[in-house]
């Protein structure tokens, strides 16, 4: 596989988690505080515990895997929904 194929891959895997992103965001997000398109923080901690098996009642930044861990899970993950054929 070819550095452009590679780089072509991980783009559309990418592309697939922000439309997944988008699909989780929260309801009516644009009438509360922080106006942004993100998932419920209740959802994001579940997500975390299920991913990594940090309780999410006694969540710290601390007690997250490092971060090229979640950016590998991250991306193992849009393959998986890229592959699996939903985005």
């Amino acid at each position: 596989m070819g550095r452009n194929e590679e780089m072509e891959i991980k783009i559309s895997i990418l592309i697939v988690l922000i439309k997944y992103g988008w699909r989780v965001r929260r309801k009516k997000w644009w009438c509360r505080y922080p106006f942004l398109p993100v998932p419920p923080k209740e959802w994001v901690l579940w997500r975390i515990e299920t991913a990594w098996g940090i309780d999410s009642r006694e969540f710290g930044l601390s007690k997250l895997p490092p971060l090229k861990t979640i950016i590998k899970d991250l991306f193992s993950f849009g393959h998986f929904l890229k592959y699996v054929g939903r985005y």
